[in-house]
């Protein structure tokens, strides 16, 4: 599944733009706030119906515009041409599927996966907690046809037993939403276990063609004690869940780490071992989906050059290009380090926000 064609109107500081993509690689060049960061962001709109740039829904209309719209074409696995077509304008959103609109956003899941790393990126390190689960749960919702109807048991439990600590509701009130709680959430936790332990030994293959002079390990914290189980740990914590107004033990408190040779990640390596990192990261997680059969739709990679000298970003390219799917690169350079031999190559040159195909 990849993106064969898109349309731009009033993105960002695209007007209009009308494009078709290969189906490997798609080199982006241009200088910087040319609007490269902006065409891999209407990209990964299509996929995500969101921005990874900002939590500001209205931000990316383009300035002086009442909406922007993006049109797509994504090719599916049968060979099928599905349309895509999202608008939003102040304070509305319309998205379109295959002819149809799509009421709830969670029925695309699966329609165009798409991974992105940007300088935000840097967040499956340096961030909260919330964002490692976020990026730990997109891959789950891909690979695990059930996790998603599971996370929604767990979360609307969580969020009545969460009301009732807060109104300061009778234990009995509180603790008659615990068993929904402890069976979805040990389900949660057996199926993200499951995943971690798939996912090490392609996290390691990775990391040692991008960074062969570091051991680095993924370590897992659930979201409770490992001294109880989740029934007796909600019990256990009950008293300090009620101080506070919200339950502080389950799989929505559950984290993981990067270490590199014993130490954390982020204090341990620079910035460019950490970019190399998240990239290897990202690229186990698609190795997953794609030792599980799951659809697969396109790897974005902003700002090439950024922190990355020219050895890691032939083995970045070299790692993408064995993926044998759909990567759309940004880079400020004409022609990357060591860019590899990519049969369909397109090159796209962008210059005040105008888009034109290098032939």
């Amino acid at each position: 599944m990849g993106l064969l064609s898109l349309d731009i109107h009033d993105f960002r500081n695209i007007h209009r733009a009308s494009l078709e993509f290969s189906p490997g690689l798609n080199l982006i060049t241009g200088e910087n706030a040319a609007g490269k960061t902006s065409l891999m962001e209407a990209v990964y709109y299509l996929g995500r119906v969101r921005s990874f740039r900002t939590h500001h829904v209205n931000q990316p209309i383009r300035e002086g515009q009442s909406a922007f719209r993006l049109v797509g074409r994504l090719q599916h696995e049968q060979g099928r041409m599905i349309p895509i077509g999202i608008e939003r304008q102040t304070g509305s959103l319309q998205v379109h599927l295959d002819g149809a609109a799509v009421r709830r956003l969670s029925d695309l899941a699966g329609s165009f996966p798409v991974q992105v790393h940007s300088g935000d990126t840097a967040n499956i390190i340096s961030g909260g907690p919330r964002y490692r689960r976020q990026t730990l749960d997109w891959a789950l919702f891909h690979v695990e046809h059930t996790y998603r109807d599971i996370w929604q048991r767990y979360a609307r439990a969580l969020r009545q037993r969460n009301a009732a600590l807060r109104a300061q509701a009778p234990a009995n009130q509180i603790t008659s939403w615990d068993g929904e709680l402890v069976e979805a959430g040990n389900e949660i936790h057996a199926i993200r276990l499951r995943y971690i332990e798939g996912l090490v030994p392609r996290l390691q293959q990775e990391l040692a063609h991008l960074l062969p002079s570091l051991d680095v390990q993924l370590g897992y914290q659930r979201g409770w004690t490992v001294e109880r189980d989740l029934a007796a740990q909600l019990q256990h914590s009950l008293d300090s869940d009620r101080s506070l107004g919200n339950t502080r033990s389950g799989p929505h408190r559950a984290d993981f780490q990067l270490i590199a040779n014993g130490q954390p990640l982020q204090s341990h390596c620079s910035r460019g071992q950490q970019k190399a990192a998240i990239v290897g990261f990202m690229l186990a997680q698609v190795k997953c989906q794609q030792d599980r059969a799951a659809p697969l739709g396109a790897f974005l990679l902003d700002d090439l050059g950024s922190e990355l000298d020219a050895n890691h970003q032939a083995r970045v390219l070299d790692a993408l290009r064995a993926l044998d799917m759909q990567v759309f690169v940004s880079a400020i350079a004409e022609t990357p380090a060591a860019l590899p031999d990519w049969p369909g190559m397109k090159r796209f040159h962008v210059e005040h926000g105008e888009i034109q195909e290098v032939v």
